[in-house]
C-alpha cells in the first residue's frame, strides 16, 4: 500500500480499524476479481479513501463492517460487488497507466517499461470497459504536461492541473451528486496530494532532471532538507491554506455520512496533517509498493500494521 490519505490506527477503536482494513482489503480484491493478480499491486490510500468516503455518503453505498474468514487472502473473493466499486476500480487501473507513462517519459527506465507490460492486460480491459474514462484523463494529461513545459512555478496550479483527470471522471461516474462541496473535497485533496508528492520528490527530481514546480522557481537548490529549512514559512502557509480547505468542505458533507463518520474524521483531522508534517520533517518509510519500486519512488509513508 501506498499514498498519504491514511488514518491514525491507533487513534482508531477497533472496530473502526477492523472496518477501515476491511474497505481497503476489498479495494483489493475487487481490482484482483476486475484486472487480475497483478493489478493488486497498485492498490494505494487515495484510492482506499475515494472507496470509504463515498460509500459512506451516497445512498447506494456499501458498508463493509466484515470480511469473510477461513479462506486465503488472494484467494477470496469481493464480498459487495458494486458499480460504484467497479468503476473505482476502473478509474485506478487508468490512473496508474498515465502515470507509468508519465515516469517513462521523464526518465525512461526498464522499470517503468516492465510495469507497463505487466498490467498491459489490466489497462486494455480497463480502457475497454471505460473508454470515456480513459480519454478523459488522457486529455486531462496532456494539459498537465503542457504545464510542465512551461516550467509552471506554482505549485497549487499544477496541483489542480493534476487532480482535474480525478474531477472529470467522478463527475462523469457520479453526475450531479459530484457538485459543490463534494467537488471542492476531492479538488484540494488532489492538490494537496500534489504537493506533497512534489515536496518528497525533491531530491530524486533534482538528481534526474525531472519538472517539480518547486525546482523550476529554485535554481539554487541543493538538497530537500535545506530546501524545506529555506523556505518553511511559504511551504507551511501554502500546505496550511490548503488543509483548511480540504476541512471546510469536508465539515459541511460530515453530517450527511451514513456510515464510518469516526475514521473519515480520523484521516482528516489527524491523517492527513500527520502526513504533511511527516514530510516536512523528511521522514520516509522504506517499504516498497510495485508501482513505486518500477518508478523508483519509495513507500508514501504507509503505518506498518496497515501494510
Amino acid at each position: 500500500m501506498f499514498g498519504y490519505t491514511i488514518p491514525i490506527e491507533s487513534m482508531l477503536s477497533s472496530t473502526d480499524a477492523r472496518v477501515y482494513r476491511n474497505y481497503y482489503c476489498e479495494t483489493c480484491h475487487q481490482l484482483r476479481q476486475e484486472y487480475g493478480f497483478l493489478s493488486t499491486a497498485i492498490v494505494n490510500y487515495e484510492m482506499t479513501f475515494a472507496n470509504i468516503f463515498l460509500n459512506s455518503l451516497l445512498d447506494d453505498g456499501t458498508f463493509i463492517e466484515t470480511q469473510p474468514k477461513g479462506r486465503i487472502c488472494i484467494l477470496r473473493r469481493t464480498t459487495c460487488r458494486t458499480e460504484l466499486m467497479r468503476q473505482l476500480t476502473a478509474y485506478t487501473v487508468l490512473i496508474a497507466n498515465n502515470g507509468l507513462i508519465d515516469d517513462k517519459i521523464d526518465a525512461p527506465s526498464l522499470k517503468s517499461n516492465l510495469g507497463l507490460l505487466v498490467l498491459n492486460r489490466a489497462i486494455t480491459r480497463a480502457k475497454k470497459d471505460f473508454p470515456g474514462y480513459d480519454e478523459v484523463i488522457i486529455e486531462d494529461y496532456r494539459i498537465l504536461r503542457e504545464a510542465e513545459k512551461e516550467n509552471c512555478i506554482d505549485a497549487v496550479k499544477m496541483g489542480r492541473l493534476s487532480s482535474q483527470s480525478m474531477l472529470d471522471v467522478f463527475k462523469t461516474m457520479l453526475g450531479d451528486v459530484f457538485t459543490g462541496d463534494l467537488y471542492e473535497l476531492f479538488k484540494n485533496l488532489g492538490i494537496w496530494v500534489y504537493v506533497m508528492d512534489a515536496i518528497e520528490d525533491l531530491d530524486e527530481d533534482a538528481v534526474n532532471g525531472t519538472y517539480n514546480p518547486f525546482l523550476a522557481g529554485h535554481m539554487d537548490f541543493t538538497n530537500m532538507k535545506e530546501f524545506i529549512q529555506d523556505n518553511i514559512y511559504t511551504l507551511t502557509d501554502t500546505i496550511n491554506s490548503i488543509l483548511r480547505d480540504i476541512q471546510t468542505s469536508y465539515s459541511v458533507l460530515r453530517m450527511s455520512l451514513r456510515h464510518n463518520r469516526t475514521i473519515i474524521d480520523n484521516i482528516i483531522y489527524h491523517g492527513i496533517p500527520a502526513s504533511t508534517q511527516r514530510i516536512l520533517k523528511g521522514d520516509k518509510t522504506m517499504n516498497l509498493s510495485f508501482r513505486n519500486m518500477i518508478s523508483e519512488r519509495l513507500n508514501r509513508n504507509a503505518p506498518q500494521s496497515m501494510v
